[in-house]
């Protein structure tokens, strides 16, 4: 074995192994396997586990993004669904499993005027109701229940908060959900929309 310090060889552990590149040290995971037909045994790393150093120890490497990251709208979409939850109860006993399709095309009416799965797939929306077919064929109880639920979300919206809507239709859509490498996390919150938020006592923290 290499004469490493100490503090280098501290951290390595069995199924470790220590690599030095220009007086650095770096701490892989590894496994031995028999070469075949050989009675000799190769070493197999399993990946890479951090650098070692003196003052701070074995240092983990950072996360690697595999894929492109998903941003989905949340802050204005999750209040809705909190606002107008008497609203979603409703559209789900008149509309049974299609009550869920109503209430998301209806509030994705109410933000952008218009609903499509290309609004739904950059919403909250499509990670709440993930089961949901935006380019299936309504009925036209289904079209006329998107139009009426659009303007009682509007009314409720605009009673709940009063003057404050425009601002809150403003800020909250600011906030974002992100989900990178299979893992969800909510986007930082401007200081002035979580001051909003708190005024009237919105919670968005389980909501991911």
């Amino acid at each position: 074995m290499a004469d490493y310090p100490d503090w280098v060889l501290k951290h390595k552990k069995p199924g470790t192994y220590i690599n030095v590149v220009k007086g650095k040290y770096y701490l892989y995971a590894a496994h031995s396997e028999r070469i075949k037909g050989t009675d000799k045994v190769r070493r197999v790393s399993d990946g890479y586990l951090g650098r070692i150093t003196e003052k701070d120890g074995l240092i983990p490497p950072k996360d690697k993004v595999n894929e492109p990251p998903v941003v989905l709208e949340f802050g204005m979409s999750t209040t809705v669904l909190t606002i107008c939850e008497n609203i979603h109860k409703g559209l789900r006993r008149t509309f049974t499993k299609a009550g869920d399709l109503v209430m998301a095309a209806s509030i994705l009416s109410f933000l952008y005027g218009t609903y499509d799965s290309l609004l739904f797939k950059q919403s909250y929306l499509s990670r709440r109701f993930p089961d949901l077919d935006f380019d299936a064929v309504l009925t036209k109880p289904q079209e006329f229940g998107i139009q009426r639920s659009q303007l009682m979300i509007r009314d409720t919206m605009a009673r709940h908060f009063g003057e404050d809507l425009p601002t809150v239709m403003l800020l909250f859509p600011l906030v974002y959900m992100v989900s990178i490498n299979d893992r969800i996390y909510r986007s930082a919150e401007p200081e002035v929309t979580r001051q909003l938020r708190l005024k009237y006592n919105l919670k968005w923290e389980n909501q991911l």
